[in-house]
């Protein structure tokens, strides 16, 4: 069991690269517990104390827009995380998390967390280098995302989730989709998201399958789509 919570603490950005002699006592500081489908795990406002990990299940994390409107920010399945940097600042969640299926949730608590720094002041050394190093990528995306169309960004996602099971490959299939928040999460709207899978879908570069669900057939094109700027 120590080595399989080593291999999901391994997942987290934050602690990718650590040994293992680093990650170990990290382990034995998690906690473990269940969330009901539909249960939050936090909402938006809530101080942030803890880093979570998902175990099993699956979890939507999302904000509000206009007229409280939900708008999708990520859709977390095993293995994922979510909370990390409250580990170091505690500052108040930013969104809402909350639980697709039932899950087991994995948490590592802020304050026995600052006190093994304390105690390993090596590991806050490569924390901080995984830091900058994860700061200097979110500069990138943002410039990139800026000039993308809604045709560039609609595969952006596309690839973005399918990559939750694994390298995008001709045959995969995403999660289950929600137009609406796909539609909000790149500025467009429901009818234009389903027009152009349904064009991509004659096109053979996609095909839908099941509830709400995409297989991919031709990922170097979805590629080319999303890199195209406007």
């Amino acid at each position: 069991m120590a080595e399989e919570t080593i291999e999901c603490l391994r997942t987290v950005p934050l602690f990718r690269g650590l040994p293992a002699d680093e990650l170990g006592p990290v382990c034995d500081r998690l906690r473990r517990f269940t969330l009901q489908q539909g249960e939050f795990l936090f909402q938006r406002g809530e101080p942030g104390t803890s880093l979570f990990i998902i175990e099993a299940g699956t979890l939507r994390v999302y904000t509000l827009g206009e007229s409280e409107r939900q708008v999708l920010l990520d859709l977390l399945g095993p293995g994922d995380a979510l909370g990390e940097l409250a580990l170091l600042d505690g500052r108040p969640r930013t969104a809402y998390a909350q639980a697709e299926t039932d899950c087991e949730i994995l948490a590592l608590d802020r304050e026995l967390f600052l006190e093994h720094l304390q105690q390993r002041p090596d590991t806050a050394l490569l924390l901080l280098s995984n830091l900058s190093a994860r700061l200097r990528q979110t500069v990138v995306q943002a410039e990139s995302l800026s000039v993308r169309g809604s045709a560039s960004r609609l595969a952006h996602v596309i690839l973005f989730l399918a990559d939750r099971d694994g390298e995008p490959q001709a045959g995969l299939v995403t999660p289950r989709l929600n137009r609406k928040d796909i539609a909000a999460a790149i500025g467009t709207s429901e009818e234009w998201v389903m027009q152009t899978l349904t064009e991509w879908s004659r096109e053979g570069i996609i095909g839908m399958t099941g509830p709400r669900r995409l297989i991919l057939h031709d990922v170097d094109a979805l590629r080319l789509i999303a890199d195209q700027e406007e």
